[in-house]
């Protein structure tokens, strides 16, 4: 590095000094009366709601800087259960748009305060269960009040790294009809985390491809595992909370026992969204393990879809393993 001179040579000062008169000028006179273009104004970025931390992170890799992406349900909540507080509602109303999974993901959308201010903002709205495939599965959730039939599509897509490049293009499509000056920049970000997706899904098949069939079976916290098991050779043949709200009867317990012990299933996966004393307890019943999966939230040091996926494979290979 060359050694800091306080001084400069006459020559330079003189040029120095001209420039500087010149920085003035454009500082202070119109750029229009010195017959220079106008100098565009930056565009403040797209402010856009996201029904979960997942969504979240999706649309910022795709969105950039060109866009300013809160998540609606904290890191650590349930989008099953969490209710919506007048301070999301507001924020909503203040955002640019509005992303999220649908398929009775995110049953705080139906709510009456939410639903109202999401039509009296009359914001454009990204739901994606209308733009990408779901795999149709056979639960119907009863919520006591209301019930979820789900046999229109599992919505938990995104542990399926390949039907995450699918949302990534939508949402790269939403975001460029709402700021098309971006679409460029929405379509570069989507490529690089598109190609991280692919990785993605390699490492998964590389690193699982030791575990043998016998042991692709899977007891978990929730039903969400629908497009993993088929895109891995999975088979999810023990569901602990049928409803997410709710806890297992003494029937499902006991029929949960006895396809762990027909399968020899050596682990449950729990979540830690859940309260894990009915799967300890399940687990010490059945003499088995107690792992964990992440499904619809951040938890600890894990803060992005990556880390979240990572984790995730991670967790597998230590359980699962030979």
């Amino acid at each position: 590095m060359e050694p800091f001179h306080p001084r400069a040579p006459r020559a330079r000062r003189s040029s120095l000094a001209a420039g500087l008169v010149l920085i003035l000028i454009l500082a202070v006179w119109p750029r229009s009366a010195l017959g220079l273009p106008a100098t565009p104004a930056s565009a403040a970025p797209l402010v856009v709601a996201a029904s979960t931390p997942v969504f979240a992170d999706l649309v910022a890799n795709v969105g950039g800087e060109r866009t300013a992406v809160w998540s609606v349900v904290p890191p650590g909540a349930d989008p099953h259960t969490w209710e919506a507080s007048p301070r999301e509602v507001v924020r909503l109303q203040e955002s640019d748009t509005f992303v999220y999974m649908g398929a009775y993901l995110e049953p705080f959308i139906e709510a009456g305060a939410w639903r109202r201010a999401a039509s009296d903002a009359a914001i454009p709205q990204l739901v994606l269960a209308d733009e990408v495939a779901l795999i149709a599965v056979d639960q119907v959730i009863d919520h006591g009040d209301h019930v979820h039939d789900l046999r229109g599509g599992d919505p938990h897509v995104w542990l399926d790294p390949l039907k995450t490049v699918e949302v990534v293009a939508v949402i790269e499509t939403h975001l460029a009809g709402l700021d098309p000056a971006g679409a460029a920049t929405y379509a570069a970000n989507a490529d690089t985390y598109a190609a991280e997706l692919v990785a993605l899904d390699a490492a998964y098949r590389a690193a699982l491809a030791p575990i043998p069939p016998e042991a692709r079976k899977l007891v978990v916290a929730h039903d969400a595992y629908t497009y993993f098991a088929a895109r891995y050779g999975f088979e999810v043949v023990g569901v602990v909370l049928p409803n997410p709200d709710g806890e297992p009867s003494a029937r499902e317990i006991a029929e949960l026992l006895g396809t762990i012990e027909e399968t020899g299933v050596s682990v449950i996966f729990a979540e830690p969204q859940f309260s894990s004393t009915i799967l300890d307890e399940l687990a010490a019943d059945a003499g088995v393990e107690v792992g964990l999966l992440l499904t619809d939230t951040f938890a600890g040091e894990v803060d992005t879809y990556l880390e979240l996926m990572a984790f995730n494979l991670a967790s597998l290979e230590e359980h699962l393993a030979p």
